[in-house]
């Protein structure tokens, strides 16, 4: 073979050779997900973030929506969130994630301090989307989550109370954290003794708690300083098949003796 040929059936290889990996180094949402259930969160946000830059622009409507959830799902920004949330409600009405995202918008108005935008758009969900599974996971979230304004009081009026840790003492960070993973909130201690069984037979250690102003039996998990820092435990919850969210009032459990 001469060298002209020699080079041109080379380039041919290369080229033939070469496609299938630029292929498979495309961001997918699978991968997203993948690196989110191992906790790896920082990752699945870069890989996200790549997914919109170089395939979201001709992403399929559904992938579409798939996106705007995982982002908004995984976002550090607020405002980012909010914005995928919406769209998502707004752009793709009975959408598979939209009932979803209606849920974590009340959410984040209920961290914002907004109790009344958080009751709004859980209405709005239970309007909208009658039969979706989210709906019983809503009505247990707004029911635990109570008025914000009181619970801001509450953690005040712990902080003045408690006097500081004298030095040398230290304080574990699950016994302050305010934010927590809510599987469930029951009127039967039974119904909820039961989840928590399978929840420990699943590998988590979970407790009942009770909180001022509500008789339900709340099944919980974990105490953080923030909603990021839960984040991984909350992903790992739900890919063991689990319904759960985010409380943000820990610090105002009392314990339910078993």
């Amino acid at each position: 073979m001469t060298a002209p040929r020699a080079l041109l059936a080379l380039a041919m290889v290369l080229a033939l050779g070469g496609a299938p990996a630029a292929a498979q180094e495309l961001p997918t949402l699978d991968r997203v997900e993948e690196l989110a259930r191992f906790g790896r969160t920082e990752e699945a946000r870069v890989v996200v973030d790549e997914w919109w830059r170089s395939v979201g622009p001709t992403a399929s409507r559904r992938d579409t929506q798939r996106g705007l959830w995982l982002r908004g799902q995984l976002t550090a920004d607020a405002a980012q969130a909010s914005l995928d949330f919406n769209r998502l409600v707004v752009e793709y009405p009975g959408g598979p994630w939209s009932d979803m995202a209606l849920l974590r918008l009340a959410q984040a108005a209920y961290a914002a301090g907004d109790s009344a935008a958080a009751a709004a758009q859980v209405a709005r969900l239970l309007r909208e989307y009658p039969a979706s599974p989210v709906r019983a996971e809503a009505e247990a979230w707004l029911a635990t989550a109570g008025p914000v304004p009181e619970a801001a009081e509450a953690a005040e009026d712990s902080a003045a109370a408690s006097p500081p840790p004298a030095a040398g003492d230290t304080v574990a960070a699950e016994e302050v954290g305010e934010f927590t993973i809510q599987l469930g909130a029951f009127s039967s201690v039974a119904r909820a003794q039961s989840l928590l069984r399978q929840l420990g037979d699943a590998g988590f250690e979970g407790r009942l708690a009770r909180v001022p102003g509500s008789d339900l039996v709340r099944v919980r998990l974990g105490r953080f300083d923030s909603a990021e820092g839960a984040e991984a435990i909350l992903w790992q919850v739900r890919d063991r098949g689990f319904t759960a969210t985010l409380a943000r009032d820990a610090h105002r459990e009392e314990p339910v003796v078993r």
